[in-house]
């Protein structure tokens, strides 16, 4: 049984979705570098000393983070014959049931102003490096192998490379196609993976 989140937890999940779904929002009337962090907390009622608590940059808003559904538990799951592309693929796909499905359009609309906007690429670049460490971790555990090793960084460099691509290459093509086909056009290439 799941336990729910007290009130504050659910509070602070509340403001920290309303600053994201307002940041978009005046991202997408205004231009990213035309709107201010100051117009953000006035959309939502806070002080921007309150919006660097939940967001350490003002691309940090746009961009997924730890808050956000992670697609772990295929990862990390053992079986002795599966291979881990089956592993990888069904990782990625709860990515799209957790993350994309949910809400495609705001999601899109995230990926779009990532893919267009200069600074939020470049912070998005920024932050691989804890992902791939992250990735690392988590296929070095499932393996039992030292997530320092050369085939873990590489596999897991790989594997974040992959969907950061797949992601932004659906993003300039408005979504299209289908984000599961091109995951698995992707995963294709990658048949041979092995740590």
């Amino acid at each position: 049984m799941t336990t729910r989140p007290g009130l504050r937890e659910r509070k602070k999940a509340r403001t920290r979705r309303l600053l994201q779904q307002e940041a978009l929002r005046l991202f997408t009337e205004q231009g990213y570098d035309n709107t201010t962090v100051e117009q953000i907390c006035d959309a939502v009622d806070i002080s921007p000393s309150t919006f660097f608590r939940y967001f350490p940059t003002k691309e940090d808003v746009v961009l997924p983070d730890d808050h956000d559904p992670s697609p772990q538990e295929p990862i990390t799951e053992r079986g002795p014959s599966r291979p881990l592309t089956d592993v990888v693929r069904a990782a990625l796909f709860d990515l799209l049931e957790q993350r994309i499905s949910q809400d495609r359009e705001t999601m899109l609309a995230r990926l779009r102003l990532i893919s267009r906007v200069q600074a939020l690429r470049a912070r998005m670049w920024q932050q691989q490096e804890a992902r791939v460490a992250h990735t690392a971790a988590l296929l070095a555990e499932r393996a039992g192998k030292d997530e320092n090793a050369y085939e873990v960084r590489v596999t897991a460099a790989v594997l974040i490379a992959v969907t950061t691509e797949t992601l932004m290459y659906w993003a300039d093509h408005d979504g299209e196609p289908d984000l599961g086909h091109l995951f698995t056009r992707a995963l294709t290439h990658l048949d041979n993976l092995s740590l």
